[in-house]
């Protein structure tokens, strides 16, 4: 149902017309609140209220921004570019943030999904080497490098994620956290 589908139109209920109203709601996203003031339509009549698709997502929409800018959240640019600086995938970053499903790092990306306070503290401190350095190790992921991610070999896609890329060591490869690396072969022998 569209926004202009009820002004006017008549509820079947009671014979009455819609008209648009507002009012004000708390919207809570990711254990963050935001008040906002969302559309609805209400009959003058008997009094019934209808909200559309579009009314929610507007409302929705609008509490993300007021919580992202009230927490200083990073915005899904900020995430994509700080993924990308860092040498990750999306499904390695995902990894990365304690195996994080990797459809909402996608989302965060996206904006889709908004991230809470503390998993957008996790993503700040990947900036950091040496935590960067333990939670890749830790998740068994293998960044590329600057310029890979540069001319979008890291990112290609979902896909390139899910495959194992052999090279040499210290090459860039979204490798599964199980596979084994160029470098278990080289000890082993």
């Amino acid at each position: 149902m569209s926004l202009s589908s009820l002004e006017g139109s008549l509820h079947r209920g009671c014979g009455g017309r819609y008209a648009q109203h507002t009012e004000q709601v708390t919207v809570r996203l990711s254990g963050m609140a935001s008040e906002v003031t969302r559309e609805f339509f209400r009959c003058e009549k008997c009094g019934h209220e209808q909200r559309t698709i579009e009314q929610r997502d507007a409302a929705e929409k609008q509490a993300v921004e007021q919580i992202r800018a009230a927490h200083g959240l990073l915005t899904p640019r900020e995430i994509r570019q700080l993924r990308e600086e860092l040498g990750l995938t999306s499904a390695q970053l995902a990894d990365v943030c304690y195996g994080t499903p990797r459809g909402i790092v996608a989302g965060w990306e996206k904006g889709r999904y908004l991230q809470n306070r503390e998993a957008d503290a996790l993503l700040r401190s990947l900036r950091d080497p040496e935590v960067f350095a333990f939670r890749t190790a830790r998740a068994g992921v293998v960044p590329a490098t600057a310029a890979d991610a540069a001319t979008g070999e890291a990112v290609a896609g979902e896909a390139v994620a899910d495959e194992a890329v052999a090279g040499e060591p210290g090459e860039a490869g979204a490798e599964p956290a199980d596979a084994p690396t160029a470098e278990d072969a080289a000890g082993a022998s």
